[in-house]
């Protein structure tokens, strides 16, 4: 028998080829970044032909919504069948959502740096059903075990829980699954169960002012972090982001050679203020078991005030220079390992390593949970998600 049948034009194509083509996808996307692959990427990391791509999918958009929406529904499917049959206590339910977060390790990763590069259209339905499953969790989990709480705490801990459980994604860890699962149900009961702070008094005075600064550097930097953030590193140019400050022409060279220039500044910025933050922490005159909770609040004010500088710091990481990250990197680490020294006084029976899991779970859960503007709103916002942070770490009633 002639061989052509097997390996040329007329072979089959193997029924599992988009979806092999979609998790190889998935792992560049989540490794470089959109931008940084190209399509000829997708197509040798597949085995495949550039032109054999283009037959399952249209551009790298179509792909990236494949991705987002494969392991996102997940989740859907596990949370469709909560109504047929319902968890039978928070316990089961929780474990059930940890298991199947573990199983889309990338999920957290690419629907916060990568999905604002889809279509209108897509991004409204990756936006749809985020917020489907935050919903779902509420009902199912959080507002049945909180009657107590009013419809706002209980969504703000729904959303705390999804960033705690796809939280993953984002560190290593030498846990194996089953104790980072545990590690992770326990956290997320003490989410839901975290006792509510005192409400704000309504005339508890002015908001904030954001006045704008005279300085064309600070301009700048506001607007290259405020444009990244919205468009990323790559769909933005440096005239277009002048031109967001009002500085153009010459005058914009005089503070920023290149694109790189402004992102590294965005960056750094928020490493330093983030490193002073943490300092402002060990000062305090209070007991050692203590210190962890003002390194939460420091990081959570931060977060809160700064929210465009936090995510650009975490978003567009991988378009920075390799010195510049290493760098950054190694700030990150010593701040990481504060935490965990002061959570080892405040937990001192909590073994090294599953401390070192709820520190980087605890900070990637405020990373996600400060981008969503609606939360943002209400007043109690930043005194809640301090609280709620304390209680991923296992502080004492979750007070921070």
């Amino acid at each position: 028998m002639s061989s052509a049948g097997a390996t040329g034009g007329g072979a089959k194509r193997p029924k599992t080829r988009r979806a092999d083509i979609g998790l190889s996808a998935g792992a560049l996307f989540a490794a470089r970044g959109f931008h940084s692959v190209r399509m000829d990427d997708i197509a040798q990391a597949s085995g495949i032909t550039a032109r054999a791509l283009y037959r399952h999918y249209a551009n790298k958009q179509a792909l990236l919504s494949h991705v987002v929406h494969e392991d996102q529904a997940r989740l859907v499917e596990l949370l469709t069948g909560f109504d047929a049959t319902p968890p039978a206590d928070l316990d089961t339910g929780l474990r059930r959502l940890v298991e199947t977060a573990l199983q889309s390790l990338r999920l957290s990763l690419l629907w916060q740096r990568e999905a604002r590069h889809l279509g209108p259209d897509d991004y409204a339905a990756v936006r749809a059903r985020t917020r489907w499953i935050a919903d779902r969790i509420d009902a199912v989990c959080v507002a049945p075990a909180r009657p107590d709480l009013d419809p706002y705490l209980t969504e703000l801990r729904s959303w705390a829980v999804i960033g705690l459980v796809t939280s993953p994604g984002h560190y290593d860890t030498s846990l194996s699954t089953t104790r980072l699962t545990d590690l992770l149900v326990q956290a997320a009961t003490r989410l839901v169960h975290c006792p509510a702070g005192r409400a704000p008094d309504p005339d508890g005075g002015p908001e904030p002012v954001d006045r704008l600064p005279t300085s064309r550097r600070e301009l700048l930097l506001r607007a290259a972090a405020r444009t990244f953030r919205r468009r990323g590193y790559g769909g933005v140019t440096i005239d277009e982001i002048g031109g967001a400050a009002g500085v153009v022409g010459p005058a914009l060279y005089r503070y920023f050679d290149t694109k790189a220039d402004l992102l590294v500044a965005v960056a750094t910025r928020f490493g330093e203020w983030s490193a002073l933050e943490t300092s402002r922490a060990l000062r305090l005159p209070v007991p050692d078991d203590e210190v962890v909770t003002a390194l939460v609040d420091g990081y959570v004010r931060l977060s809160v005030e700064e929210t465009d500088l936090a995510s650009v710091s975490i978003t567009e990481r991988l378009y920075l220079p390799p010195d510049v990250d290493e760098r950054l990197n190694r700030m990150a680490g010593d701040t990481v390992g504060e935490w965990l020294r002061r959570l080892g006084a405040a937990r001192p029976d909590l073994p090294e390593t599953e401390a070192l899991t709820l520190v980087n779970a605890a900070r990637t859960t405020v990373d996600g949970i400060v981008r969503i503007p609606h939360l943002r709103a209400d007043r109690r916002f930043a005194p809640e998600l301090a609280r709620l942070t304390g209680a991923v770490l296992g502080l004492p009633s979750g007070t921070a």
